[in-house]
């Protein structure tokens, strides 16, 4: 290899590396910011070619994608605990009570996370520097805007479509944060993952809820009874009605029947009285002597065997 051509290679290489460090392309998933001796020097660099000084000034890269925090899970205290069954709408003493258990106060499981973007690169360089401090930072505003909004919520509104509104005003809250603190970032979706009960109060509820169930089993035993009772009570009522009704009626009826049958006695009677006194003996016969065991101790005079002598 000759000298001129290694002279030329030389020369090539220089010039790369001289290029390298005069020129950097800005990705398109990314922002650049040009530091000299660690302060930065002019606008934030979009995608694209751009030049700086070589050895006095570098490049420092930030993501403009949107970018990921996720915290992990941990106690939080909530304003109360409202589980079970609600109560029947036409029971006066439960009007107004959403659930059978009731826990003010107590701690949930909460596992959430955070979507943000860097829109001020130059100010999250001042502040933060880089995407692990960022993140860390994050974490702490999210958990205590996630605590303070979780103290006047329910975990019954975070199992419901409140749930949507509750997780804007936490987001409301952290970018309240970052704007104060002047972070250059801005939060654009906060999720709650996950609220579960601590094994504690779970195993608390539960009995709760089984003795608050057993309470509601007696009382509305208890009320069931007293109306069965209240149906009973009419039912006799209505039941001594009817009979007394019907013996009155039937008084009635068989009072008439008696009144038509002396009628026809009478009428019988007139008509003629040694007939009648006949039938009517022959009709005590048969009554009297149609039972074979039937015994009679009468005097042969008697009044009662006048129509044997006659024959």
């Amino acid at each position: 290899m000759n000298k001129p051509l290694l002279i030329s290679l030389a020369l090539f290489a220089f010039a790369l590396i001289a290029a390298s460090q005069v020129f950097f392309i800005v990705d398109e998933t990314e922002q650049a910011i040009v530091l000299q001796l660690g302060q930065p020097v002019g606008d934030v660099n979009g995608p694209g070619l751009h030049t700086k000084i070589p050895v006095v000034q570098t490049v420092q890269y930030f993501d403009r994608r949107i970018l990921s925090v996720d915290p992990a899970p941990e106690q939080v205290v909530i304003s109360s605990v409202d589980i079970g069954p609600p109560q029947d709408e036409d029971d006066e003493e439960s009007e107004g009570q959403s659930s059978i258990a009731n826990v003010t106060g107590e701690p949930i499981i909460l596992d959430t996370f955070a979507r943000y973007k860097i829109v001020d690169p130059l100010q999250f360089l001042k502040t933060l520097r880089t995407i692990s401090a960022a993140n860390s930072r994050l974490e702490n505003i999210l958990n205590d805007a996630t605590r303070a909004e979780l103290g006047k919520t329910s975990l019954q509104q975070l199992l419901s479509p409140t749930r949507t509104q509750v997780m804007r005003d936490i987001q409301d809250r952290v970018n309240k944060a970052t704007e104060n603190d002047r972070l250059g970032i801005e939060i654009v979706d906060v999720r709650i993952v996950r609220a579960d009960l601590t094994a504690e109060l779970r195993t608390s509820t539960v009995r709760r809820m089984q003795s608050e169930l057993k309470e509601r089993a007696t009382e509305t035993r208890a009320k069931g009874e007293e109306r069965a009772l209240e149906i009973r009570s009419t039912a006799e009522k209505e039941r001594t009605v009817l009979i007394a009704e019907a013996q009155r009626d039937a008084s009635i009826i068989k009072g008439e029947g008696d009144k038509e049958a002396i009628r026809i006695y009478a009428d019988a009677f007139n008509k003629d009285k040694e007939f009648y006194s006949f039938i009517r003996s022959m009709e005590a016969y048969r009554n009297t002597l149609a039972d074979p065991d039937t015994q009679l101790i009468l005097s042969p005079d008697s009044e009662f065997f006048k129509h044997f002598d006659e024959q």
